[in-house]
């Protein structure tokens, strides 16, 4: 199972749980009747949150393992959920902190608690989300973008650039983005495989579709599997990229 389908699909447990500590915080705190027992509410409210706090641990650990392998820029979608991510670490340590040791500020860990849960939906959103929307559950079937003025007729075929100055662009943005991931000069797998000679080869390593410069530019904004997408490319961006590949 890739990845980012077994880290999307733990997300929705993620979602489930912040849903359920902020609908029991909502009856201990926020009715004067109660309709169940307060002290097994707390009970499920604090168990809640331990299973809450393993499973962020668990997924935080393979985002790690995946940005540290890659060494790969963060796309701004990618940056945002971050922000996301350490914004709900540093709120559920203070709030652990004032249920515990600071007693004082008790009442407003209950804010923090429903700010814990909504960033979590936004985080969620912007990943795992994200992330399911887009492959249909997995099945890496992109979404189809919706057409543009600039889309080019159905079987149009890709100008490859071959003027030094675009060559020079594309060198440049590949030692960027993909030179932490994948050797141009050699066909030695690193993260990804390399690049040598890959639009002079019959077939994409990975995606084993026909090595021709629209399945390649495919490949950068909508990848096949694992790698990460770099669809916040411009047109410009992808064609310098493809001039590159072009003189491997």
């Amino acid at each position: 199972m890739p990845v980012f389908l077994m880290k999307s699909l733990l997300s929705i447990i993620l979602f489930v749980l912040a849903l359920l500590a902020m609908l029991t915080m909502f009856e201990v705190f926020g009715k004067n009747g109660k309709r169940f027992d307060a002290e097994k509410l707390k009970k499920t409210h604090r168990v809640n949150g331990i299973v809450y706090a393993l499973f962020y641990l668990f997924i935080a650990y393979f985002c790690l393992d995946f940005i540290v392998g890659t060494k790969a820029e963060p796309s701004p979608r990618a940056a945002l959920h971050s922000v996301f991510a350490l914004s709900v670490i540093i709120l559920l340590a203070l709030k652990v902190s004032f249920v515990r040791f600071y007693r004082q500020f008790y009442n407003q860990a209950k804010v923090i608690g429903i700010l814990i849960a909504l960033l979590t939906f936004v985080m969620i959103g912007t990943s795992g989300g994200y992330y399911l929307l887009i492959t249909k559950f997995g099945t890496d079937i992109p979404v189809k973008k919706v057409a543009a003025s600039t889309e080019k007729p159905a079987g149009a075929k890709l100008a490859v650039r071959t003027d030094v100055e675009s060559i020079k662009k594309g060198k440049e943005l590949y030692e960027s983005k993909c030179y932490f991931c994948h050797d141009a000069y050699s066909n030695e797998t690193l993260v990804g495989p390399g690049h040598k000679r890959l639009l002079k080869n019959p077939l994409l390593p990975v995606s084993k579709k026909q090595a021709t410069p629209e399945n390649a530019a495919n490949q950068i904004t909508n990848p096949y599997k694992d790698m990460p997408s770099f669809s916040y490319l411009s047109e410009d961006d992808v064609l310098n990229l493809i001039a590159f590949l072009n003189t491997l």
